[in-house]
C-alpha cells in the first residue's frame, strides 16, 4: 500500500500537479491490492495505513509542487494543510474500503481455525525433534560388533 502511495505520489511529482486525484486513485487500488494479499487475520492491520500513507506522500508532493512553500513556515503548513485535503475523499474511500474488504474476509474465515494453523496432524508433531521423525534406511545395516 505505501508502495502505491509512491508510485502515486511519484506520478504526481513527475506531471507537475498537486497532490489529489491522481495520489487518491493510487491510493485506493493499492488498498484494495493490499487488503487481499495479506492473510485474512491480519487485514485488520492495513485499516489505518491509508491516511498515514497519504498523509505522508501528499505532503511530500505538495511541497516539491510548490516550491513558494519554503519559504515560511506558515506557507509551509498552508501547503501542507491544502495537499492533505485534497485527498480526503481519496482517504476516507480506501478506509471505508480496508475495513470493508477485512470484515468480510474476516467473515468467510472458517470458525475454530485460523487460517494461518497447521492442521491438527502436523500440530501433534510439532514440539518434536523433526530428525526423530525420519523413515527408516531401506538398506540393511551391518551387525554391532561388541
Amino acid at each position: 500500500m505505501i508502495g502505491g502511495a509512491l508510485v502515486g505520489g511519484a506520478i504526481t511529482v513527475l506531471t507537475g500537479s498537486a497532490p489529489g486525484t491522481l495520489l487518491g486513485v493510487f491510493l485506493v487500488a493499492a488498498t484494495v491490492a493490499a487488503a487481499f494479499a495479506v492473510r485474512p487475520e491480519a487485514v485488520r492491520l492495513i485499516v489505518p495505513v491509508p491516511a498515514l500513507a497519504y498523509l505522508v506522500v501528499a505532503v511530500i508532493a505538495g511541497v516539491i509542487h510548490d516550491r513558494a512553500a519554503g519559504t515560511s513556515h506558515t506557507a509551509l503548513l498552508i501547503s501542507a494543510g491544502q495537499s492533505i485535503a485534497s485527498g480526503f475523499l481519496a482517504m476516507v474511500v480506501a478506509t471505508v474500503l480496508a475495513i470493508a474488504i477485512a470484515a468480510a474476509r474476516w467473515l468467510r474465515m472458517p470458525r475454530g481455525q485460523s487460517a494461518s494453523r497447521p492442521p491438527p496432524a502436523t500440530r501433534a508433531s510439532a514440539g518434536r525433534n523433526p530428525a526423530s521423525h525420519r523413515p527408516a534406511d531401506p538398506r540393511p545395516r551391518p551387525p554391532r560388533s561388541k
